[in-house]
């Protein structure tokens, strides 16, 4: 089995690419949290990324049905917004 390698992640400032390493990034969207994990979590899903929030970040504790959800609405043809949303 081949080894299991971050994807490749750029900040982009001023229209300039800066190559980032990271295991995952975070973004803060006042209280919530969005980690979009840059290592696949298993080979099977090689080429995806994964978005997790809420309970998943925190470790699964006790969250599963009130919690954070993520809200996934399509935007043009080639955007989808993300939007977290507790519940």
């Amino acid at each position: 089995m081949s080894e299991i390698k971050p994807y490749q992640a750029f900040a982009v400032v001023n229209g300039t690419k800066h190559l980032i390493e990271a295991e995952s990034i975070i973004i803060t969207m006042e209280e919530e949290e969005i980690e979009i994990s840059l290592v696949p979590v298993h080979p099977v899903f090689k080429g995806k990324l994964t978005l997790a929030t809420g309970s998943a970040i925190q470790g699964r504790e006790q969250e599963r049905g009130a919690g954070t959800q993520l809200v996934i609405e399509p935007g043009a043809s080639n955007v989808i917004h993300i939007i977290p949303k507790k519940y």
